[in-house]
């Protein structure tokens, strides 16, 4: 019930592509999936639920649609009057992050398994257990949190100096959001709570817990990159390699930034310009303040304003056909603009 009423949430009276919408919660990032949910307002959501599987999304939406609140095609979803009324009901109703950001949490989860991993490796080695089962982690998380555990283990109250960190940052957080991260946390003889134990203990559904769960560690995420030297150990369990860029895409950001130009990253990476290209408007929607008025004309612009205010729907066919010549790239770059600054 709870992830039917947070789909319908998500939906409008005006078609939009159900793959985009589900592709954004899993955080599938092709630019066409990206611009998508810039385009319906959802890029903050990005990847908030990378586990829901496809039959289990498509089901919700079948469910939505036999009590008359959304109609469905081939490709396309939307609100009936009766899905708006009952999406004016329940909006007020959810539990929504407020820290959660889909760009910039792209490695929310491998974080929150550090922290953990971290949280019970310090407290087994605190009382000087060595016989335990480490929380199941990635290979790569759990070499990055042993690597941690082995630099700072023979430094002068360590153990003591990571719980005063942890018990500042959690006071950060609100009283409720704290006790929720709080009571997942596993140590020495000491075993978390599941999101169903919480969600039962607190008279409050699963799917509840999990959002207020995912938000908090968003914020302890955020408070960590913002006050980087207020927290030095805890700091270090955040890596700083991980970005809301693809590594790809990356690699042709910072080129950019050294002042390459497109064809020379081409020649250079080996790639088509028009991968090239695709890296940028990746970019475009992802970090903020990008030099939009580096890769588009003014004459295009102002072209492309004049027309897209006459129709804003306007194709990529039709801008062609009223302005030979036209690229793309400058035309899908341009969406983006008019969408991040309305936003």
């Amino acid at each position: 019930m709870m992830l039917m009423a947070y789909l319908l949430c998500l939906l409008a009276p005006e078609k939009r592509r159900y793959q985009a919408i589900y592709y954004t919660l899993i955080g599938k990032r092709t630019t066409s999936n990206l611009y998508a949910g810039l385009a319906y307002g959802l890029l903050k959501w990005l990847q908030i639920y990378p586990n829901l599987e496809q039959a289990q999304f498509q089901a919700e939406l079948k469910r939505l649609q036999q009590n008359g609140w959304i109609e469905i095609d081939e490709r396309y979803v939307w609100l009936t009057a009766t899905g708006q009324q009952k999406q004016a009901e329940w909006q007020p109703q959810l539990v929504w992050p407020t820290h959660y950001e889909g760009p910039q949490m792209g490695h929310l989860p491998q974080f929150t398994a550090r922290f953990m991993l971290a949280v019970q490796i310090v407290s087994e080695y605190h009382y000087q257990n060595t016989q335990y089962y480490p929380l199941e982690t990635s290979m790569k998380d759990r070499v990055l949190v042993v690597s941690w555990f082995k630099r700072h283990k023979a430094t002068i109250n360590f153990s003591s100096q990571f719980q005063l960190e942890l018990a500042q940052l959690l006071d950060q957080l609100d009283p409720q959001q704290a006790d929720l991260v709080a009571n997942q946390l596993i140590g020495h003889q000491v075993l978390g709570k599941s999101h169903q134990q919480l969600a039962q203990a607190l008279d409050s559904p699963s799917l509840t817990v999990r959002v207020r769960t995912i938000d908090a560690f968003a914020q302890i995420l955020g408070f960590l990159l913002a006050h980087q030297t207020t927290y030095p150990l805890l700091n270090e369990l955040v890596d700083q390699a991980e970005t809301q860029l693809s590594q790809s895409t990356l690699q042709t950001w910072q080129l950019i930034q050294q002042g390459a130009s497109v064809e020379k990253i081409s020649r250079q990476r080996r790639v088509k310009i028009g991968t090239i290209k695709e890296h940028l408007l990746e970019t475009a929607m992802l970090l903020p303040r990008f030099p939009f008025e580096q890769f588009l004309k003014d004459a295009t612009t102002q072209k492309l304003a004049r027309l897209m205010t006459e129709q804003p729907s306007l194709s990529y066919n039709e801008a062609q056909t009223a302005l030979p010549g036209l690229d793309f790239f400058e035309y899908r770059l341009y969406q983006i603009q008019r969408q991040v600054n309305a936003q």
